[in-house]
């Protein structure tokens, strides 16, 4: 049996061997501005990668349709195949680069979160994404009287032209895409939904999605660089909101998309995760 005094001089050890809050409350904070900082460092080294590949890419690209254009007679069937490929890999090369871009620019530029209406922000974003909704023959419903938000307008746009342009390229084969958006109020925020009825996602990859440059599908299926919901999850989180789907396999997908109502702005918590689980 441990006597009372031999149970006390045990606590007391245990007590100064333990480390105290505030210098585990600070390790914490040095390890996140650590991470913060080289989360920056990697964004930046891939915005120089990326805007230094452009050169190149664009010589190779060039040369080879000057090839397919000049010189396209004088190759066999085979020879004309592998140009064609490298015109192609090349242009798809492109659009990688240009994406990365994109995202690595989300942030660069200083946020200004100002009470946003949603009604101009998403008025523009129909007007830019017309042509390609004509062409695929997409139907978009967005709902009256759309809330005031507090954000930064060119994220809320870039947030819902990727959620749009996600809804009209994975639809199903030969089915038009039919895209709704609606929103709530939910306490201090406002839950903005775009619904779609195209192929939807299984739930083991609702997390992937929103992660840059993965794909749930190949090129040959839908074309893209699995960079749109990247740029989504980063957006919506620089302005202090969450993002998150809702989805069944063959019947559709709705993204969520969670953001400080204009009527409580003092509150924003730019630490809020861009991905709900």
């Amino acid at each position: 049996m441990i006597s009372s005094r031999e149970s006390d001089q045990s606590l007391a050890r245990g007590l100064a061997d333990a480390p105290s809050v505030p210098e585990s409350a600070n390790e914490l904070a040095d390890r996140a501005t650590d991470l913060a900082a080289r989360a920056q460092q990697l964004e930046s080294f891939s915005y120089s990668v990326s805007h230094d590949l452009r050169a190149p890419l664009r010589a190779i690209s060039g040369f080879a349709q000057i090839l397919s254009k000049t010189q396209r007679h004088a190759l066999d069937e085979h020879g004309r195949h592998l140009l064609a490929n490298i015109v192609e890999a090349s242009t798809y090369m492109g659009k990688l680069i240009d994406d990365l871009l994109e995202y690595s620019r989300v942030g660069r530029s200083a946020i200004h979160l100002i009470p946003v209406d949603l009604s101009e922000i998403l008025q523009v974003v129909q007007r830019d994404l017309s042509i390609r909704a004509r062409e695929v023959g997409a139907r978009i419903e967005v709902a009256e009287d759309l809330p005031t938000v507090m954000g930064d307008p060119t994220l809320l746009s870039q947030i819902f032209s990727n959620l749009f342009d996600n809804a009209m390229t994975y639809c199903g084969p030969d089915v038009p895409p039919h895209i709704t958006l609606e929103w709530r109020v939910d306490g201090e925020f406002t839950e903005v939904s775009v619904r779609d009825r195209g192929i939807g996602i299984e739930p083991t990859h609702f997390g992937r999605i929103f992660e840059v440059f993965q794909r749930l599908h190949n090129q040959d299926e839908y074309p893209g660089s699995g960079v749109g919901l990247a740029v989504v999850a980063k957006a919506v989180q620089l302005q202090g909101g969450t993002v998150w789907v809702e989805s069944q396999l063959g019947a559709g997908s709705t993204f969520h998309v969670r953001l400080k109502s204009a009527s409580f702005p003092d509150s924003i918590d730019p630490a809020h995760h861009a991905q709900r689980t």
